[in-house]
């Protein structure tokens, strides 16, 4: 593989690896309001439960629907928290992957232009090597 192809791999899984960056941190940050509205919504209906029952009997009974108008939405958040906690293991997961590639190809690159030089090296010294027993010929006779 030349040194061309693997640095234009390695550009594209930069990118790709970018790209997983930015969806794994709109994950996390999705996970993160959905826990906060979860939490607002507990306490919500903490608070509606705690009504006295020797309060005002209609204050009583708005507060015990509304917290029973609230319970099922607290429910949904909990089902759509483990929904995203999930997508989000699965785009970290991917994430993972995609840096183990990055780097990989990175390294690829690395090996492939040092054996490059080698090679060039290598040629050079075989050139010199000529040249010197031409010379050491010629200069023999």
């Amino acid at each position: 593989m030349s040194q061309r192809h693997l640095s234009k791999l390695r550009v594209q899984a930069e990118k790709k690896l970018a790209q997983l960056g930015q969806k794994r941190d709109d994950s996390s940050l999705s996970v993160q309001l959905n826990q906060q509205q979860h939490q607002a919504l507990t306490q919500m209906i903490l608070t509606y439960r705690g009504a006295k029952e020797g309060s005002n009997v209609l204050l009583w009974q708005n507060s015990a629907s509304m917290a029973q108008v609230l319970e099922p939405m607290r429910v949904k958040l909990a089902q759509k928290e483990v929904f995203l906690q999930q997508e989000q293991l699965r785009i970290d997961r991917l994430w993972r992957k995609q840096l183990g590639r990055q780097q990989g190809l990175k390294w690829l690159e690395k090996q492939t232009h040092i054996q490059e030089q080698a090679q060039v090296a290598r040629r050079e010294q075989a050139v010199v090597d000529d040249m010197a027993g031409f010379y050491y010929k010629n200069k023999g006779q």
